[in-house]
């Protein structure tokens, strides 16, 4: 079944939309979490969208979203560009699925559990617990590869049973960054810079999926990875490319 959430087609004339990262959906501190926010900018261009993080993001402040029909858009916080985002096709080779059993084992490896550079990330962070944060715990389920189960809770419902692109997105950043850190070592803090995404089928609330995360390279202190969300008939619902940056 192709993702058909209307409310996320592209747009037709250009539109503003004010848009607020609450400090609960935080990444690094004081800053919105990277994949939350790319879906945030992302969906009001469509299903396969790259979008760049120019800044840390602002969290509890207004800030907009200005989409254009020909496909391109920016995240302000007054005159201030946050974010860009423009419609491309996601180039990303996918390894097959894993169960979910499997994907929940690998949980129990997670290195976040003795070390985390951001223990308070909404995703990812050890600090949070079901119901505060999405606890996507990634264990190594091979050399740069890592996995997790996720259930979605209804708290990530848009419309009709529908997780939101916001947690999609959000799904498919902290796991790429641990992919990143299990194969390459990488100590000190990293962070998104860019994601391209591609969501090809709705993901619900109370369902069951593997998440996965894999390293791709690394450049000096630019390293890429990809991500992707499995349903339990191993196809896959959304995947992303993404390059992240050493700050520490």
């Amino acid at each position: 079944m192709p993702y058909s959430n209307a409310a996320h087609t592209l747009e037709t004339e250009t539109t503003t939309h004010a848009a607020r990262v609450a400090s609960r959906f935080c990444g690094p501190p004081g800053s919105g979490n990277g994949g939350y926010t790319v879906g945030m900018v992302g969906k009001r261009l469509g299903q396969e969208v790259e979008v760049t993080l120019k800044r840390p993001i602002p969290v509890d402040e207004t800030m907009h979203v200005v989409a254009d029909p020909a496909g391109v858009a920016a995240l302000l916080h007054t005159d201030t560009e946050i974010a860009s985002a423009r419609v491309v096709e996601l180039d990303l080779d996918i390894p097959e699925a894993i169960s979910f059993s499997e994907a929940a084992a690998a949980r129990a490896n997670y290195p976040g559990y003795k070390a985390h550079p951001f223990p308070n990330c909404y995703v990812c962070g050890t600090n949070r617990c079901c119901g505060d944060g999405m606890c996507l715990f990634t264990g190594n389920i091979g050399e740069g590869v890592v996995a997790s189960s996720w259930v979605p809770t209804a708290e990530f419902v848009a419309e009709e049973g529908i997780v939101a692109p916001e947690f999609i997105c959000a799904a498919l950043d902290c796991p790429g960054a641990w992919a990143l850190i299990d194969r390459y070592g990488i100590e000190g803090q990293i962070v998104l810079g860019r994601m391209t995404y591609r969501l090809s089928k709705p993901i619900y609330a109370g369902e069951r999926y593997a998440v996965m995360g894999w390293a791709l390279g690394r450049e000096g202190r630019k390293t890429f990875c990809g991500t992707a969300v499995y349903d339990a008939e191993g196809e896959v619902c959304a995947a992303a490319a993404a390059t992240w940056f050493q700050i520490g």
